[in-house]
């Protein structure tokens, strides 16, 4: 549509604007992110989304990185690099998805750069199904203008190991940020989500809720700051983290926390770690329905929240069967 380019990163390199050239020079070492500098010096495939001012799309931009079906048992790697851009009064909604359906051990490291110009929406959706020998390492940059909005929603279904950063700065007045997830880990998969937000102006808003369901001897991992900067006063965040075990071999480590250098803030977090509640078992069985269904709905409906966040109704429908077809075999055991 008018207003909208996307091209590959090898096409944007041939004549970068001057808008450009800021994020493509970016150094990340003192980020504490070696992945993603890797993927800056690494990467030979790309992808640069842009959107003009006051352009509004209405229908979704879709990203698709697929490690393929190879049944090599050679390993591979993948580095990649995704910028997106959205101008003064844009709004977008951009889903980019990981899948691997072969049993070859593959290693994908994605680097997302995102900058939203004064009064910009983006909702970014951000769905991972790695194969039981994947390896996904990812980090999102993400720069909010002044009274702009970026959400992220972040779902991993699979992987042998699953790291992502994500790090926003709310670079000025009014800037608004929503980050949600959910992770379903089985098996010994281990998950990793690691969020930063940086409250660098005033009246800034911060929204995190990242849930986690495991099973057997799964591990998840929940880091979650906010950082709010000297003179960043009228801040609202909270950071919230929720954890279903559904097996007593399971691990979780969560980290919900905030770094405070201004004095008139609303900051809240908190997080929690539980089985299936016996009560609502109970309450389910007293009416008829088996122990099988009782654990399935109970553990369906802790996901569920996370989903029903989602504004794009074919999304919805495809993550509502990921949710069903991964749900833990700890709830298909009678009582």
């Amino acid at each position: 549509p008018a207003g909208v380019r996307v091209q590959t990163m090898a096409e944007a390199l041939r004549d970068v604007p001057d808008s450009l050239k800021a994020a493509f020079s970016r150094a990340f070492d003192k980020d504490g992110l070696p992945f993603a500098s890797l993927a800056a010096a690494m990467s030979q495939e790309g992808l640069v989304i842009r959107v003009a001012r006051h352009v509004r799309l209405d229908k979704p931009l879709s990203v698709l990185f697929d490690s393929g079906d190879s049944e090599s048992d050679r390993p591979q790697m993948a580095h990649v690099r995704v910028l997106i851009v959205l101008e003064e009064g844009a709004s977008a909604e951009v889903v980019e998805e990981s899948v691997g359906s072969g049993l070859t051990r593959f290693w994908t490291n994605i680097l997302t750069q995102v900058v939203l110009g004064e009064g910009a929406s983006l909702r970014h959706y951000r769905v991972q199904r790695e194969n039981a020998r994947g390896i996904q390492t990812s980090a999102s940059l993400v720069e909010v203008g002044g009274r702009a909005r970026y959400e992220s929603h972040a779902f991993s279904f699979g992987g042998e190991l699953v790291r992502s950063d994500l790090r926003v700065r709310l670079s000025a007045e009014g800037a608004e940020c929503a980050l949600n997830g959910l992770a379903l880990v089985r098996g010994r998969e281990v998950v990793d989500h690691h969020t930063r937000v940086e409250h660098a102006s005033v009246g800034g808003t911060t929204r995190q809720l990242y849930k986690a369901v495991l099973d057997e001897k799964a591990r998840f991992v929940f880091d979650g700051l906010a950082d709010v900067r000297p003179g960043a006063q009228k801040t609202d965040a909270w950071v919230y983290n929720k954890n279903l075990l559904v097996s007593e071999d399971a691990d979780v480590h969560t980290n919900p926390e905030f770094r405070i250098l201004a004095d008139d803030v609303s900051c809240k977090h908190g997080g929690t770690i539980g089985q299936l509640s016996l009560e609502c078992l109970f309450y389910l069985r007293s009416r008829g329905i088996s122990a099988c269904d009782a654990r399935r709905m109970l553990v369906y409906a802790f996901g569920a929240e996370m989903i029903e966040r989602i504004a794009l109704e074919p999304l919805r429908v495809v993550l509502a069967e990921a949710l069903h077809s991964r749900m833990p075999e700890a709830a298909e055991e009678a009582l």
